[in-house]
């Protein structure tokens, strides 16, 4: 059941969301509110410097406490966010499902932390 409800919001969201997605770069990182949304350990294993975790997804599916846990943080929704998974698929729909809750100014940044390590060799913070 949990996937059913999994694929009907991001379903749903890839269809009827309207956000910027851009390849990510280092320069793309800038002057943003950064949201890893890869899971806990993922981001434990590396992530990028002032990011903060906020996991689309769990081991069991969707995370449905997703937008709470990104509403408790008292976000500006005017505020420009940028979203990073690791390829850029979940990214994308958690970007498409902050524009359908009101953030103004989202964007998805294609490719990921792959793309990041790949093709600029980029050093990320490891705990």
């Amino acid at each position: 059941m949990k996937k059913i409800i999994f694929i009907l919001c991001f379903g749903s969201c890839v269809l009827f969301g309207k956000i910027s997605n851009i390849l990510v770069t280092p320069e793309a990182l800038n002057d943003v509110l950064l949201i890893d949304v890869r899971t806990k350990e993922e981001f434990k294993s590396f992530h990028i410097a002032g990011a903060l975790n906020i996991p689309i997804t769990t081991e069991n599916g969707y995370n449905a406490n997703f937008l709470n846990e990104l509403e408790d943080l008292n976000i500006d929704k005017g505020k420009k966010i940028a979203v990073i998974c690791r390829s850029g698929a979940r990214s994308s729909a958690a970007a498409k499902l902050l524009d359908k809750n009101g953030y103004k100014d989202v964007v998805n940044l294609k490719g990921g932390v792959e793309r990041l390590a790949k093709e600029y060799n980029y050093k990320f913070i490891k705990e």
